[in-house]
């Protein structure tokens, strides 16, 4: 009778090519997976963290303006981390958006019609679509892809309804040259120069002062100037101009910041 022989070795080499190529699936499987999903994540949370360290950072330059206008600090120099994205000086000279006051003038007898350039420090984010700025002592945030923006932390600008006093802080960023830091740095501020004072006193019931903003259209911060002005509900939007009326005391004061290096 004919006994049938059964080749071991066969079997085991098919054994262990299956197992191979079960365990480069997986290992191919997993790679995949987190190239797909693992990555993207980890890229927008890194994004996320630096958009929020960024924050914190504007608003401790915010708070060094302050003290070089507010508080006649002559100098200050503070060190910073520009995270995933880079901070930019843009002059007064190349500022496209202004804000326009007009108020009535009791000296000459007219309605006094005055243009500010105010300039910002710009961040703006490499991996993300974020954009924040300094502009005229407001902390504002926009996304690149979108039309609307939010202001994060508000201008020093309030009104008294007991002495219907309204006072407006002016602040422009100058400085010598086109100046722009990524990574780590020091940014370097002065206030050398006296504020310019303006103070008009009115008879009852007051006189109106009206604040139009006008955006940089590559960067418009449109939407949260309009939420600071008629979110108080003590400024009334007539056209493209936020109008407070009944004023007995107006006072405006304009402040120069240099940045000296960064």
């Amino acid at each position: 009778m004919a006994m049938k022989i059964r080749s071991k070795f066969s079997d085991d080499a098919v054994s262990e090519s299956i197992g191979f190529i079960i365990i480069f699936g997986l290992v191919i499987t997993g790679i995949a997976l987190v190239s797909l999903y693992g990555y993207p994540l980890l890229l927008k949370q890194q994004v996320s963290s630096d958009e929020r360290t960024m924050e914190q950072t504007l608003l401790i330059l915010q708070n060094d303006m302050k003290l070089l206008s507010y508080s006649n600090v002559p100098y200050k120099d503070t060190s910073l981390r520009v995270s995933g994205g880079a901070l930019s000086v843009f002059n007064t000279s190349a500022s496209q958006q202004t804000f326009t006051i007009r108020y009535w003038n009791t000296t000459g007898g007219y309605t006094e019609t005055k243009v500010y350039q105010p300039g910002e420090l710009r961040y703006s984010s490499d991996a993300g679509t974020a954009v924040i700025s300094i502009e005229n002592g407001a902390i504002l945030k926009r996304q690149q892809d979108a039309t609307g923006s939010v202001m994060l932390a508000e201008p020093r600008w309030f009104f008294d309804s007991t002495t219907q006093t309204l006072v407006v802080f002016l602040l422009s960023v100058q400085a010598d040259t086109d100046m722009s830091l990524s990574g780590i740095g020091n940014i370097q501020m002065s206030r050398t120069v006296e504020p310019a004072v303006i103070t008009m006193d009115y008879p009852a019931p007051g006189q109106n002062v009206s604040v139009r903003y006008t955006p940089d259209p590559d960067n418009d911060y449109s939407v949260a100037w309009k939420q600071y002005f008629t979110g108080s509900g003590e400024f009334t939007q007539v056209g493209s101009e936020y109008d407070l009326a009944n004023v007995r005391k107006f006072v405006l004061k304009e402040y120069t910041i240099r940045i000296e290096h960064i």
